[in-house]
This record gives C-alpha cells, structure tokens and sequence, in this order.
C-alpha cells in the first residue's frame, strides 16, 4: 500500500514534508496553498501531483490518505480537526497549537474520529537522539536528575516582521518555535515525567529595533520592516518535575553571544548518577561520561548521518498502514505546550507557576 499525502501549505516547511515524503515512498499527490502559484511551483516538482488555492478541495479528496498541515501556527488547530473529520490521518507541524486549550480540541477529534495523529516533533528521529535514546534506556546513566536544552541563535529571527514574530499568527517567538523541540527531544528522552512547578522569563530587545536589527542571514523571508514584531527573542527557564528531576531550558531568536561560545549553543544534557551525556542537535556524535574501574572515562558515539526529516515522514507511513500509534503523540505535544503556556505566564506575572 502506497500512501498517497496531501500537503497544507507550500513554504519552505511544506517544501521539505513534500521531499521527505517523496524519499521515504509516499506519494506526494496535492499541494493546497492560499498563494496558488507558489503551490503549483510544488506541484509541479512531483508527477501527477495537484495545486489547488482551497484545502477543502484536497480534503474532500477520497483519494488522499493523510495530511501534512504545513501552515503558519494559526491555523494548526482548525486544519488539523478540518482533517481529521474528513477521514485523513494528520502529521501536524509543531506547535500542536498557540496554547494548551487548542491542543486539548485537537486530541480530542483525534480521539473521537480515530484517525493518526502524530506531532512533527522531528529531533525524535535524528541521529543523536536516537543513539542517546538508546544509551538511556540501557540504564547506562542511573537515576537521572537534571537536564539541560539549550538552542541560542545569535542573529536568526526568521522572516522578521512577518508571521513568525506576529503573536495572533505565531502564538510567540523562539519558545514556541524552538524551544518547542528542545523541550519535547528532553522529555522524551527523560520519560515525561509530570511536570510541577515551572519559572521562567522572556525578553524582547531585538524586535522594538526592527530598522537596525544587524543579522547576517534570514531564512522565511527577507525582512519586512513595515511589519509586526511583538513576540520574546529569547526565553529561559527552570522546569521542576515530580520525583525530583529538572530541566534548564534557554532558547533564542536573537541573543548577544560571542560567536567562539556558539559551539556549544545547541546543546542537549542528560545527567544520572551513574554517566551522563552530552549532544549537539546537528552534531555527529553523542558524548557520555561514565565511571569504570575507578576512573573516569569518557566515551564518543560516533553517528551514521541520517535525514530526521525521512526518517519521520517514514514512520508517518508505517502508523498510517499499520495503524499504530505514534513516536510523537498529541498527548505529548499537549505535555511541551503545557510548559510553553507555564513559561509565558510566570514570565507575565513574574511568578513560579504550580501545575497539577
């Protein structure tokens, strides 16, 4: 069975569904985008695959299977539930939603209508999360008690002043698009444990200074400086789980950081009482640090490069046939955005915020 895959939204994260998909084997059949011409430029790249300016027109397609919804974060929620009452089985972008509530709707059409539902939390599936996946649950760091998950850009607000840093459109800035990752890869990793108090802070000094916001490169766009900007450019936090465990999270759009500290920018650590390890998101090794004989000894697992991208759009596939659920579920995509919604508020009230 081949799965034939429509795709919401033709920018650049719908250009790279639409290529991983095609790599891992499905057929990228319709491209919906409200710009007709840019979904038709995406069309054309695939054989016998449709453009259309309507998404009703894909999904009302008994002949497409499943969804990627590829769009600003403003309408994850709407298209997402769209889809799922209209038979298909979704791989919905990151975030799920702008706030936990939207998120919370979502599961549960997911739930009633019975239909896949994975979240595009992709850094489960590269390379290095995967091999300290696996050294985690060898049992190979113990008890674990503290994590850190740092992801800095010096200059990388994408698309400035257009729907990134558009709160009503985006929902915020770096937290709930990177932090988005860096918080889900932890939790994975460490096992969801439940979350009980979280304090947090975000700033805003880049975006205030649009006209002379000095930056190197820009992806999503030049900038649009007749534009909005009126979300964070970096946020940080401390999470506190039950049984003990932490999380030390900081994430930035923009960010003064001398560029020889940049090495060590992104950056996930995982730490027990018996080893700990340290990776970098795009790296090409996972470090661990354990105790033998006495001594200690440090240990580099070297990784076979793998596309994170096929690799989810491949296991997308599989839970589409198979029915199985999966890696990244929308009860877990609702877990992150319950932090990303606590971090926000502490940062509002200038208070540690209780959960559960």
């Amino acid at each position: 069975m081949t799965i034939r895959l429509g795709i919401i939204g033709a920018g650049s994260i719908g250009k790279v569904h639409a290529k991983a998909a095609n790599e891992a084997g499905t057929t990228v059949a319709r491209i919906a985008d409200v710009d007709l011409p840019k979904a038709k430029e995406l069309a054309d790249k695939y054989e016998g695959c449709i453009a259309s300016d309507d998404p009703k027109e894909l999904l009302f397609d008994e002949d497409i299977d499943a969804v990627a919804v590829c769009v600003p974060n403003r309408w994850h929620k709407e298209l997402a539930i769209a889809a799922m009452r209209a038979g298909k089985d979704v791989l919905l972008e990151k975030p799920m939603g702008l706030n936990k509530s939207e998120c919370e709707e979502i599961n549960a059409v997911a739930a009633e209508t019975k239909r896949v539902l994975q979240v595009g939390m992709v850094y489960r599936y590269s390379a290095a999360g995967t091999a300290a996946k696996d050294v985690i649950e060898s049992g190979g760091l113990g008890t674990i008690y503290h994590a850190k998950a740092h992801l800095f850009r010096r200059r990388g607000v994408p698309g400035l002043g257009g729907w990134f840093t558009t709160k009503e459109l985006s929902g915020g800035g770096p937290l709930i698009d990177l932090g988005v990752h860096i918080i889900d890869i932890t939790s994975w990793l460490i096992g969801f444990p439940t979350p009980k108090r979280v304090s947090g802070k975000v700033y805003s000094h880049f975006g205030s200074r649009m006209k002379d916001y000095v930056y190197e490169d820009m992806w999503a766009g030049p900038p649009k400086l007749e534009g909005v900007c009126d979300v964070e450019d970096s946020a940080h936090a401390m999470v506190n789980f039950e049984g003990g465990c932490s999380l030390d999270l900081q994430v930035s759009w923009a960010i003064n950081m001398p560029t020889p500290n940049m090495e060590s920018a992104e950056t996930i650590g995982i730490f027990g009482d018996k080893g700990g390890l340290t990776f970098s998101l795009f790296g090409e090794h996972v470090d661990v640090a354990t105790e033998q004989y006495g001594r200690n000894i440090d240990t580099q697992i070297l990784l076979t490069k793998t596309d994170q991208f096929v690799e989810q759009a491949t296991a997308f596939a599989h839970c589409v046939k198979t029915r199985e659920t999966p890696r990244a579920t929308g009860e877990q995509g609702y877990f992150v955005q319950s932090i990303i919604d606590a971090i926000y508020e502490s940062s509002e009230t200038d208070q540690e915020v209780k959960l559960n």
